[in-house]
């Protein structure tokens, strides 16, 4: 017979037992050195563990964001993390409980929005989870990937990681006012961006950090190549790139574009509208492909819509098919006049009928309507309104978040 799972807190002396159960469900180890260096990020009033006989087979947490809103001040939310059930464990519904105790956290704290990243997505579809903030990878050779518009690189400055901790973070704020999807976060998380820990280099040199005036920054690494045909052949790996103007971001791409001893640039989770290909002389010197988007999840509907800003006034029904959470499931009539908007509980079927995941991936307005609708995967019972919904919730820019957590 199985043995009782039980739910719970996690406290302090059992914080080296959680973070070892979830590196080693995933085939890694952690060292004390890691844990060391992890404790100042989690938020142990916030790590809830699946337990048998008083061990623990099953973690969870979250972090305490806000997240950037189209057209409003940011919204509060919940970014699920260090998800792990152990193997001998799983298909008992430990997840499922996991999930919901740290739903009902995320709503005691007024959290209308939870967040994750998903390295096997269709896990947590039925958690609500859809991808809201798409991203993108981009590989740029360095032969050849001229501007079109020169920039004079003298602007940007090397820095020291004190100078980084001082200087960046009001120009990544400013970023986020005007880009939705992006993460807000406590000092110890900029601590934690600027690390640069030699054990976890995977072979390249030391972080370097870039400055333009107090208008963007860059945080990247060089990583030797083989130097085959005696010629370098290094690849700069670009961890953060944030610019709040053209100049400014044409000046720091050709900063480290042109490192020495590279003949590659490779950046990660950059924004899907980038403006970086359309800079270049030849676009075709950088090639994009899909990269992992932000999940996000509605914690509480009718919290969540109200607390993003719309350009256009309409007013739509949504019928939204919540599994997981109760209180979500039903018909919601969104109302939105001189960009404000309203949500209450409505009857029948609604203008459009949808599960609560895909209410998820469109909510920021990163993905469309009437494409979820191509694919069947909303019903439409009153004509464009899929096409209304998507003006309803559409941005001026891609909402993205860069940072994983």
């Amino acid at each position: 017979m199985a043995s009782e799972v039980t739910i719970g807190r996690v406290d302090a002396d059992e914080f080296a037992d959680f973070r070892r159960v979830f590196t080693q469900t995933f085939g890694f180890s952690m060292s004390d050195e890691d844990l060391a260096r992890v404790r100042p990020w989690q938020e142990l009033d916030r790590a809830v563990a699946a337990r048998v006989h008083g061990q623990i087979v099953g973690t969870s947490g979250a972090y305490s964001f806000d997240l950037s809103m189209p057209g409003a001040d940011p919204a509060r939310c919940c970014g699920v993390t260090v998800v792990s059930v152990r193997a001998d464990q799983r298909r008992r519904g430990v997840l499922t409980r996991m999930m919901r105790q740290l739903f009902d956290d995320a709503d005691e704290r007024g959290e209308p929005f939870a967040a994750l990243w998903a390295s096997e997505a269709p896990i947590y579809g039925r958690f609500g989870f859809g991808p809201a903030a798409p991203a993108i990878n981009l590989e740029i050779e360095r032969a050849g990937a001229r501007l079109r518009r020169p920039v004079d690189t003298g602007d940007v400055e090397l820095v020291d990681r004190a100078t980084a901790a001082d200087r960046f973070p009001p120009i990544y704020e400013a970023a986020r006012r005007r880009r939705p999807g992006m993460l807000g976060f406590a000092d110890t998380w900029w601590e934690r961006l600027l690390e640069d820990d030699p054990n976890h280099r995977d072979g390249a040199g030391e972080k370097r950090y870039a400055l333009f005036a107090d208008r963007g920054f860059a945080i990247y690494r060089l990583k030797q190549g083989s130097w085959e045909g005696g010629l370098p052949d290094g690849t700069v790996h670009v961890q953060e790139l944030i610019a709040n103007d053209a100049q400014a971001t044409a000046g720091l791409w050709q900063f480290v574009i042109d490192t020495d001893l590279s003949a590659t640039t490779r950046a990660g989770r950059r924004p899907p509208d980038d403006p970086l290909p359309l800079m270049l002389q030849d676009t075709g010197r950088a090639k994009a492909r899909a990269d992992w988007p932000l999940y996000v999840a509605l914690v509480d509907v009718p919290a969540a819509l109200t607390s993003r800003g719309y350009d256009t006034d309409d007013t739509l029904t949504l019928r939204v098919h919540d599994r997981f959470r109760g209180r979500n499931d039903g018909a919601w009539r969104l109302s939105v006049t001189e960009g404000k908007a309203t949500c209450e509980a409505a009857d029948g079927d609604g203008d459009i009928e949808l599960d609560a995941e895909v209410l998820g991936a469109l909510v920021l307005g990163g993905q469309r309507a009437t494409r979820y609708a191509g694919a069947g995967l909303i019903e439409v019972h009153t004509p464009a309104a899929a096409a209304r919904l998507d003006r309803l919730f559409a941005t001026d820019v891609a909402p993205w978040t860069g940072v994983m957590f």
